[in-house]
């Protein structure tokens, strides 16, 4: 579910895309490099390793809206909640 108000959705969505885009192209330029340098199996450690990092992180900030409606996101939103507690 989107999370962003309808107000500044296209903004929202286009920072989600450049941000997946941006990422791709890191992994895409070192991967090479890094199977070179580190050798296969110690590239895809270290890429889970760092896939384990953001799901903490993604799980530590990225709110729960499970069942709240996009206009009670927003009015959360809009009234000053603290994004943690948004879809609260």
């Amino acid at each position: 579910m989107e999370i962003q108000p309808l107000k500044s959705r296209e903004f929202g969505i286009a920072c989600s895309t450049m941000t997946n885009w941006i990422t791709c192209a890191i992994v895409g330029a070192t991967f090479l490099s890094l199977v070179d340098t580190l050798g296969s199996a110690h590239t895809f450690w270290l890429y889970a390793v760092l896939n384990a990092f953001f799901i903490v992180l993604t799980v530590a900030f990225v709110p729960e809206t499970k069942n709240v409606s996009l206009e009670q996101i927003e009015k959360n939103l809009m009234s000053g909640k603290k994004l943690r507690d948004i879809g609260c």
